[in-house]
């Protein structure tokens, strides 16, 4: 029996069950988890956001032990326009192994997908104070990755529907704003990977997100949270480093992160997603965080041979919103540093890139959103030249995307409709040579790290002129 049959066994056997242990379930004990689930990171982010208001909940007769049971659907019509054949002066793309350019037939590439499906276990074991999450997706998009990743963490690669483990942690929340949490989830730097899936405000997350996200790492967090402000900390794998054994070569050496967000108006719960409600609050946030990890140690046992990690790295960012009576704006600037190692590149070569984006939404009705956002990428001269023969021009990536939402349910991400527009404003051709954490051309610096196009999820496949178009549609059902 696969993987898949059993996940479906045991959701159809709990939810047999649901009748049974909701009419056990007591007020008391529903309040407490609810307030529980408020104030924990067990949303669909990594940090804080409540989903009280979706799934389905058991509990045991006494009260002690409970189960939320939810999940998240996303189906989507795309439709990417592109200019340039083979025979055009400049390089066709992508340039696949052993595949060809942007043929007649290529120029126009449409077809429906399901970016997510997700289903989520969440509840507490014996107590309020302890509890757990556990997240996997039937993973059916791709982003383009070295092939040594494919074959070491599919989590992030794999179109083929399997089930992937995405989020598996336990929580322990202490009585004076103290809390740890341990397993495998988002480490704390970017607000637009750590917000859930479920929350964007747009179709999906911006292009510069997708390139420097970190995705997941197994390792210990502790955090702290005041009236007006947050701090959290972790210690891990480092970046990229889902579902891998300690001795991978995935793995850095050790990878400590530090996250920082001050609240200047508002209520912590309005930093869960972007989109402000009609009649909502005003409130204000600005952020920081940082991400060291050092590499060369972990490998395979056969680690004299291989060893993909192969550089120190830096990744940081600085970010804030503001969000008032059905408007937001979001702003963020993203920086990191891939310090190689003993590489072909030859030991200390420095490789710096750049990303920035700026979004925001207004409420036209109180079902009706429309948002627009503005990302781009800089890749500096050391990263090009380290990369392409020649160097890689252009060096700077620009996107435009603007849509609109409309929210079956008011004031609530539990169903939606969306269509929006994304826009390339410079040939990307080149992308499909750039590693941002790293070297493509002479080895994987940094595990993980992916090669910034074809995106499907960003709607991106790459193109040998600017304007390239992309026509997206989703529905969304969040339960």
């Amino acid at each position: 029996m696969g993987h898949t049959s059993k996940m479906f066994i045991i959701a159809g056997a709990a939810l047999g069950l649901a009748g049974t242990a909701m009419g056990a379930e007591s007020t008391d004990t529903s309040r407490a988890y609810n307030s529980e689930l408020t104030a924990d990171a067990a949303g669909r982010t990594s940090l804080a956001a409540s989903k009280a208001s979706q799934g389905l909940t058991i509990t045991d007769g006494s009260g002690n032990f409970s189960m939320r049971i939810g999940g998240l659907i996303q189906f989507r019509y795309t439709a990417d326009f592109r200019s340039g054949g083979v025979g055009d002066t400049d390089p066709p793309t992508p340039v696949a192994p052993g595949g060809s350019g942007v043929t007649g037939q290529d120029k126009a590439t449409i077809g429906f997908s399901l970016p997510r499906t997700q289903i989520y276990f969440a509840g507490m074991a014996g107590a309020p104070e302890l509890t757990y999450y556990i997240q996997g997706n039937f993973s059916s998009t791709s982003t383009n990755q070295n092939s040594v990743v494919n074959a070491n963490d599919a989590g992030y690669t794999s179109n083929n529907g399997s089930f992937v483990l995405e989020d598996a942690y336990i929580k322990y929340a202490f009585d004076n704003n103290w809390d740890v949490r341990f397993g495998q989830f988002k480490l704390p730097i970017l607000t637009e990977d750590l917000i859930g899936d479920g929350y964007q405000q747009s179709i999906d997350r911006s292009f510069v997100t997708d390139v420097y996200r970190q995705q997941r790492s197994q390792g210990i967090q502790v955090g702290y949270t005041a009236d007006v402000f947050r701090v959290l900390g972790a210690f891990s794998d480092g970046w990229r480093s889902a579902n891998t054994d300690f001795n991978s070569p995935n793995e850095s050496d050790y990878a400590v992160t530090l996250r920082v967000d001050g609240k200047f108006a508002g209520d912590w719960n309005q930093w869960n997603q972007f989109s402000s409600w009609q009649n909502s609050q005003f409130a204000a946030f600005l952020g920081g965080a940082v991400n060291w990890q050092q590499g060369g140690r972990t490998g395979t046992p056969q680690d004299a041979v291989t060893n993909l990690n192969q550089a120190n790295y830096l990744l940081w960012t600085i970010d804030g919103q503001i969000k008032g009576n059905g408007w937001n704006l979001y702003g963020a600037f993203i920086g990191s540093n891939a310090r190689t190692l003993n590489t072909a590149a030859g030991a200390g070569a420095n490789l710096n890139s750049y990303g920035w984006q700026i979004q925001g939404g207004w409420f036209a009705t109180q079902q009706i959103e429309i948002f627009g956002r503005y990302d781009g990428l800089y890749a500096n001269n050391s990263l090009g030249n380290a990369q392409a023969a020649g160097g890689v021009s252009p060096r700077c990536w620009n996107f435009i995307d603007f849509g609109v939402n409309y929210y079956l349910f008011p004031e609530s991400q539990t169903a939606k409709i969306s269509a929006d527009v994304v826009i390339g404003l410079n040939k990307s051709q080149n992308l499909q040579s750039i590693n941002f954490q790293g070297n493509a051309g002479t080895g994987q610096f940094v595990p993980g790290s992916t090669l910034a196009a074809p995106n499907t999820n960003a709607g991106v496949l790459g193109s040998p002129n600017a304007g390239e178009v992309a026509v997206r549609a989703q529905f969304q059902l969040l339960f």
